[in-house]
């Protein structure tokens, strides 16, 4: 653990803890220490300790039962993730954790989505980049995503092939155009027919649609970005202070 680390300190533990599974200390079936022993021997909270376990638990590696305690139960999460949105960094994780592939680039001239109302290209045209993304580890497709640019950052288009992490990666790699700030808007819908099949779920299930609009230090927009995700398998946790 980390004293100078942007993780919240019940992540790490969470880690760590995860680490030291996988590496045989505590074999599937063990039940873990008490966590008052637990956490003393870690150096930390009862409540820091509660909130690593309740991570591990939610992706499937122990499970804990009242007067049994926690027992492991996999070595290996699963294969999930959860969207933290408490800074910049940690909105922009989804694109380190997932890649995404590129199925069609198009140039459109009319305003493409409600989403950009409001917002003028200065070229006259957007540049649209429609694909899907897919958790690391996995081959199942866990996010519908339509991305919005201004024609201007037609650079890009020479590297949108096969997969990605992010289209504002690549924006920032050619025009040194950094991603400042990020605003979000969250709300369930129902998968369209298309989206539905994609995400192998029935049809008429309902979705977790994420809007995001991401912009440079200036002020003006790079991109745009409506995805629909499977809620199974991709969460959003927001989280406070007083200080925010």
């Amino acid at each position: 653990m980390s004293a100078t680390s942007s993780e919240p300190l019940y992540r790490q533990v969470s880690q760590g803890l995860l680490q030291r599974i996988q590496a045989g200390e505590w074999a599937v079936g063990t039940v873990l220490p008490k966590e008052v022993d637990l956490a003393k021997a870690l150096g930390i909270s009862r409540m820091t300790l509660r909130q690593a376990l309740h991570i591990l638990e939610k992706n499937g590696v122990v499970q804990r039962q009242k007067k049994v305690g926690t027992r492991v139960i996999s070595e290996r999460p699963v294969v999930s993730f959860v969207q933290h949105m408490d800074g910049l960094s940690s909105s922009l994780r989804l694109a380190g954790q997932t890649a995404m592939r590129i199925d069609d680039v198009r140039t459109l001239q009319d305003l493409p989505d409600q989403g950009l109302h409001g917002f003028v290209s200065v070229t006259g045209h957007w540049l649209a980049v429609a694909g899907v993304r897919r958790l690391q580890g996995s081959s199942e497709p866990c996010t519908c995503s339509t991305v919005y640019l201004d024609h201007k950052y037609a650079g890009i288009v020479p590297l949108l092939q096969g997969e990605v992490d992010s289209v504002c990666g690549l924006v920032e790699r050619v025009y040194a155009m950094p991603v400042h700030s990020i605003r979000h808007r969250i709300s369930a819908c129902v998968l369209q027919p298309d989206q539905a099949r994609t995400l192998s779920l029935p049809l008429g299930a309902a979705g977790l649609q994420v809007q995001a609009w991401l912009h440079a230090q200036d002020g003006s927009l790079i991109e745009y970005v409506r995805s629909v995700h499977n809620p199974a398998l991709i969460c959003i946790e927001l989280s406070s202070d007083r200080n925010t």
